[in-house]
């Protein structure tokens, strides 16, 4: 009688991420907000008409006014951030410049 054919733990490993890794993509994209699906449908190699894919090249998922007023938030709190920084970088090389000048009248 014939053995059975036995699965190595390489051919397991690859039979579980062929199935967990989109299942992953899938669920860490609803959890953050995507559809993963419509995401897939913008991919070259799911589109149905090439020649019209290549002309519509810049596409903007404009789907919720409430995305856009999370974006606009998060845009400005990113201008407040960079401001803060400015201005910390400022007072930081006024130090340098005020931190040299005392070497230099040390080092006389």
């Amino acid at each position: 009688m014939a053995q059975k054919y036995k699965m190595t733990g390489c051919a397991k490993f690859f039979i579980f991420f062929i199935i967990a890794a989109p299942l992953s993509y899938i669920g860490a994209s609803y959890y953050n907000g995507v559809d993963p699906f419509a995401k897939l449908k913008n991919i070259e190699i799911f589109k149905n008409n090439k020649s019209s894919s290549s002309e519509n090249t810049k596409t903007i998922d404009v789907s919720s006014n409430k995305d856009n007023k999370a974006l606009l938030k998060e845009l400005e709190l990113k201008d407040e951030e960079i401001k803060y920084l400015k201005k910390k970088i400022d007072k930081l090389e006024d130090l340098v410049k005020t931190q040299k000048e005392e070497l230099s009248k040390i080092n006389k």
